[in-house]
C-alpha cells in the first residue's frame, strides 16, 4: 500500500470518510490523497500528534477563531506547481499569470503566517515569502493581482507616457510594441529574481496544504467523536466500540442506530461465527478502515483502538468485481486467497480480513479449505480474521460469535428492513466448533413460505437422525 490514493476504493468507507472532511483548497485534497502509508510506530504517533495539535486549537475558543480565519484565506489556495516549475527552470521567462499566481500564494502565506503569530498556533511550517512579495509587489499595496506597474522600469513609465500623449495612430503601434519588449525584460528580471526561491514557494505551498489537510482530519475527527488510535509494535490488537461510518449514516437516515462492536485478535487467525446478516462482512470491514485510519494519520471511530501497524490490509470479500473479471466467484476468491498467502510468504506483514471463505462450493471440501486457512495462517503467525458459517474448523485460532438474533426484539409486524432491530451484533468468546444455526428462523420472520419452511426443518430433523 504506498498512498492514499492507491488503496481509497479498495477498502469500504475510505472514499466516504475523505469526502465527509472539509477541505477548503484543491492541495489539501490532493495533500490528503497523497498521505503515504506508514508502519513505522514513530512515523504514525508523528503524524497523530499533529492532528491531536489541531484537536486542541479547535477546543480553544481564540484558537478555534483564528483557524477559522486561517481557513478562509486557504479558500483562495490553488494548486500553482507549474508556475514554480517555470520560475525554477533557467532560460524560462514567468507570464504574467505565473508571476499572479506565484504572488497570489506568498500573500496567503504572509496573512496565515501573521494570523499564526497572532493567535499563537504551531502551524506553518516553512520559510517566510515576504521578500518574493516584495519582488513581485514593488508598489507595496499587497493585492491578490498583478501588473507591471511603472514602478518596475523607468523606461516602460516614459513610453507609456508617450502613448497617452500621442494620438497619431502610427507613432502608438510603435510605442505599444517598445512597451511590450520592455515588460518581457522585466518578466524576464522578475524571473530572474525568483528563481533563488523557487524550493521555498514550493515549501511554502506544500505547507499550506498541509495546513488544510490536518484542519479538515481534526474536523472531522472532532465531529464524529473519534478516538485517538495507539499503535503498538506487537501484541494484541483491540478496537472498543467501533463503527463503520458510513454504514452508520445510512442507518442514521432511515432513524436506526449503528451498534458499536468490541473485538481483539492477536498474530493468529481469529474465527467470526454467525447467522446471516448479523453484521460479519461490515466488522471486517470496519477494522480494515480503522487499521488503514491509523496508518494515513488519522483518528478512529471507536472509543478506543490499539493496532499493529502492518504492510498491507488485504481483503477477500466477493464483489460484483468477481463477475466484470469474468472470473466465477470461487475462482476470483482462490486468486484473492491466494495473494494473501504470497504476500505472507514474502515476509510480508499483513492484515487479511476474509468474508465467508469457500461458500460457493461444496461443503465437505469448504470446511477443508476453511481448515487449511487457519492452520496456515497459525503456522505463519498472520494476523487474520476470518468469518464463516461452518462447524468444526480445525486449527489453532481465537474464536468469537455474534450474539444474534434476539427473539425478544421481535415485535410483529416486521418490515425487511427493521430486521436489525431484532440482532445483537456485539461479539461473544467463543470456546465451541459449532456454528449458530438461526438461518431458518430468520427466513420465516422475513415471510418465507411456511410449506419450505416444514421441508427445510424436517430435512434438518432427518439428518440429526441419521448422525
Amino acid at each position: 500500500m504506498k498512498d492514499l490514493r492507491s488503496c481509497i476504493d479498495q477498502i469500504s468507507g475510505l472514499r466516504y470518510v475523505v469526502e465527509e472532511m472539509h477541505f477548503n483548497s484543491s492541495p489539501g485534497r490532493m495533500a490528503m490523497l497523497a498521505t503515504p502509508w506508514s508502519v513505522e510506530v514513530e512515523a504514525i504517533e508523528q503524524r497523530l500528534d499533529e492532528v491531536a495539535r489541531y484537536i486542541g486549537y479547535l477546543s480553544d475558543h481564540e484558537q478555534q477563531k483564528g483557524m477559522q480565519e486561517v481557513a478562509i484565506h486557504l479558500c483562495e489556495l490553488m494548486n500553482v506547481s507549474g508556475s514554480i516549475e517555470t520560475v525554477r527552470q533557467p532560460q524560462v521567462i514567468c507570464s504574467d499569470i505565473d508571476l499572479f499566481e506565484i504572488k497570489r500564494l506568498a500573500l496567503i502565506e504572509e496573512k496565515v503566517r501573521r494570523l499564526a503569530e497572532q493567535y499563537h498556533l504551531e502551524i506553518l511550517q516553512c520559510h517566510s515569502l515576504t521578500e518574493v512579495v516584495d519582488i513581485l509587489d514593488i508598489d507595496g499595496e499587497r493585492l491578490p493581482s498583478f501588473y507591471i506597474s511603472d514602478s518596475y522600469s523607468t523606461v516602460l513609465r516614459s513610453l507609456r507616457k508617450q502613448m497617452e500623449r500621442t494620438s497619431e495612430e502610427t507613432e502608438r503601434d510603435e510605442l505599444a510594441v517598445q512597451c511590450a519588449i520592455e515588460e518581457d525584460r522585466v518578466r524576464k528580471r522578475l524571473t530572474e529574481a525568483l528563481h533563488p526561491y523557487a524550493d521555498q514557494i514550493e515549501e511554502a505551498l506544500m505547507a499550506l496544504a498541509q495546513i488544510d489537510k490536518l484542519h479538515a482530519i481534526a474536523q472531522w475527527a472532532v465531529a464524529h467523536g473519534c478516538c485517538r488510535p495507539k499503535p503498538i509494535r506487537s501484541g494484541e490488537s483491540t478496537l472498543t466500540d467501533l463503527i463503520h461510518p458510513e454504514v452508520a449514516y445510512h442507518l442514521a437516515e432511515r432513524q436506526d442506530r449503528f451498534q458499536p462492536v468490541t473485538i481483539s485478535y492477536s498474530d493468529q487467525p481469529t474465527l467470526i461465527t454467525g447467522a446471516n446478516m448479523a453484521g460479519k462482512s461490515v466488522l471486517l470491514a470496519s477494522i480494515g478502515l480503522a487499521q488503514c485510519l491509523m496508518q494515513f494519520g488519522c483518528y478512529v471511530t471507536a472509543q478506543q483502538v490499539q493496532l499493529v501497524p502492518v504492510d498491507e490490509v488485504i481483503f477477500s470479500i466477493g464483489d460484483d468485481q468477481d463477475i466484470k473479471s469474468g472470473l466465477s466467484s470461487y475462482g476470483a476468491e482462490m486468486l484473492r486467497l491466494n495473494r494473501i498467502i504470497e504476500s505472507v510468504k514474502e515476509g510480508k506483514q499483513v492484515l487479511a480480513l476474509i468474508d465467508e471463505p469457500a461458500r460457493t462450493t461444496n461443503p465437505e471440501e469448504g470446511h477443508a479449505l476453511v481448515s487449511a486457512l487457519v492452520q496456515l495462517f497459525a503456522q505463519y503467525a498472520v494476523r487474520a480474521i476470518i468469518t464463516t458459517h461452518y462447524s468444526g474448523i480445525l486449527g489453532r485460532c481465537h474464536r468469537w460469535r455474534v450474539r444474534g438474533f434476539v427473539e425478544e426484539r421481535l415485535r410483529k409486524p416486521l418490515e425487511i428492513n427493521q430486521l436489525n432491530r431484532c440482532i445483537d451484533y456485539s461479539l461473544i468468546y467463543d470456546t465451541q466448533t459449532d456454528a449458530p444455526h438461526e438461518a431458518l428462523r430468520i427466513a420465516e420472520i422475513l415471510g418465507m413460505d411456511r410449506e419450505l419452511l416444514d421441508l427445510c426443518e424436517k430435512n434438518l430433523a432427518t439428518k440429526n437422525e441419521d448422525k
